[in-house]
């Protein structure tokens, strides 16, 4: 793989927005790209720079090595082991989480190692694509095990969920087009999800029931999200596919809420923002309510809190959502941090140490929320104005928010529902607050105004 020289690297990273074909439904509030908030010193900026330096340090080919042999292609590297190895079922997962955390790492820094090394692997899968009839498959196949798994899945036969591992490398792609801008990662997506459809659509609505039964992971996820971007209602067809007979998502109760799970779960309101059909928001609304969180798998936690970004964006006057995605990445995350070893949640931990800039701040053009205590540096370009959060949160007891630029807008800052004595002071003055709330600051904004959360309490 070609290295990029240190003249590649962009000194500023000023985001490429991509234009979608739709726009959701029953939207309230949207996050901020990651180019526009900056992480300052603290854990969460340790573990980003942690899983920067890992996607840096990754050979790509050995990534790609059970891919080309799949497909027949040589491969002299040594192949990686766990999860990732010639003989697991899974194998392939690895190499579609790498692609999101490397776009994602690219879009919250312009640093063009890693979108070099995102598309170096584009290529090669795209390679791997177009010999999958040489191979015996159907056209638009890749992957980096045999066809025959999803028909093993099909005859209900023993096999460790094809369609959530597929989900994995089709939405590996679809993170790179939509944050490094490669139109050959859209391609080979397309055409992945063609193959999909095709696949899926020869069953009995029956049988495609049998077959969610092995786990399908986030399939109706990716496939609506590729129908918001194209327009394509082809896609939404393949998407509804993988529906539940109750709308989308298996029921929260007796349900282990591992990642394959819960991802279903986020496709369900994905689905909703596609269609406005108000059952797949009450399907992803119920599973939430009733979901027990304590004990969640490392990839149940990494999609919950997709699942809680996504329903904010339905409904950001309810602070349980951020107090959930708070404990999960306090104790989940940074708590549970572990070397990377190409176990099966060694992707997600990827993934979730190259988004921390997502969900910190909201917005819906006049309102901003503040839903995470995470020591960042906020961009608010519409705005023409920036806010600088310094917090040693959970250690320390609250944030204090500086305002750069001017301008009149509406601040909400999440006061958590434990936290009984919580004050907010703007300039020091007091504002009255509520916990399990958003204190809310309607005001003209100078240059140098500073907003202080101070909690009180036993953080739960």
């Amino acid at each position: 793989m070609p290295e990029p020289s240190r003249h590649d690297v962009l000194p500023v990273f000023v985001p490429r927005p991509r234009v979608e074909a739709r726009r959701d439904i029953g939207v309230a509030a949207e996050p901020f790209p990651l180019g526009a908030v900056a992480l300052l010193p603290g854990p969460f900026q340790d573990g980003t720079l942690r899983a920067h330096a890992y996607l840096k340090s990754l050979d790509p080919d050995r990534l790609l090595h059970t891919f080309r042999r799949n497909v027949g292609l040589s491969s002299g590297v040594v192949p990686l082991r766990g999860s990732e190895s010639p003989d697991s079922e899974v194998r392939g997962a690895l190499t579609g989480h790498v692609l999101s955390a490397l776009a994602q790492a690219f879009a919250s820094t312009g640093d063009r190692a890693f979108s070099v090394r995102a598309d170096y692997l584009v290529e090669q899968l795209a390679l791997c694509q177009e010999r999958a009839r040489i191979a015996g498959y159907s056209t638009g196949y890749v992957s980096a095990f045999p066809e025959g798994f999803v028909g093993r899945a099909e005859a209900r036969e023993r096999v460790q969920a094809p369609y959530a591992t597929l989900h994995r490398i089709m939405a590996g792609l679809l993170d790179v087009h939509r944050l490094v801008g490669s139109p050959g990662a859209l391609r080979a997506l397309t055409r992945m999800a063609a193959w999909v459809g095709w696949r899926a659509g020869r069953l009995t609505e029956a049988h495609r029931r049998d077959v969610l039964r092995t786990g399908c992971g986030g399939m109706n996820e990716v496939l609506a999200n590729l129908y918001q971007l194209t327009g394509d209602p082809a896609h939404l067809a393949a998407a509804r596919y993988f529906d539940h007979a109750e709308g989308s998502g298996p029921p929260a109760q007796g349900c282990d809420l591992t990642g394959s799970h819960v991802s279903e779960v986020v496709g369900a309101i994905r689905e909703y923002h596609a269609t406005g059909d108000l059952r797949y928001r009450d399907v992803a609304v119920r599973f939430w309510r009733s979901a027990e969180v304590d004990d969640l798998t490392w990839c149940g936690t990494y999609h919950m809190l997709e699942l809680a970004r996504q329903l904010f964006r339905t409904d950001p006057a309810d602070v349980r959502y951020f107090d959930f995605c708070s404990r999960a990445l306090c104790d989940g995350v940074l708590g549970g941090m572990r070397p990377y070893d190409f176990g099966c949640c060694h992707g997600t931990d990827l993934k979730s140490n190259t988004k921390h800039g997502a969900g910190v701040y909201f917005h819906d053009g006049r309102t901003l929320y503040v839903n995470l205590f995470i020591p960042s540096v906020l961009t608010w370009t519409s705005r023409g104005v920036s806010v600088r959060q310094e917090t040693a949160f959970p250690e320390g007891s609250g944030t204090r928010l500086t305002i750069g630029g001017s301008g009149r807008f509406s601040l909400r800052v999440r006061v958590p529902s434990w936290t009984p004595g919580a004050r907010l002071l703007v300039n020091g003055a007091a504002v009255v607050v509520t916990p399990g709330t958003y204190a809310r600051v309607d005001r003209a904004w100078i240059n140098g105004d500073v907003v202080q959360l101070v909690l009180a309490g036993r953080r739960v």
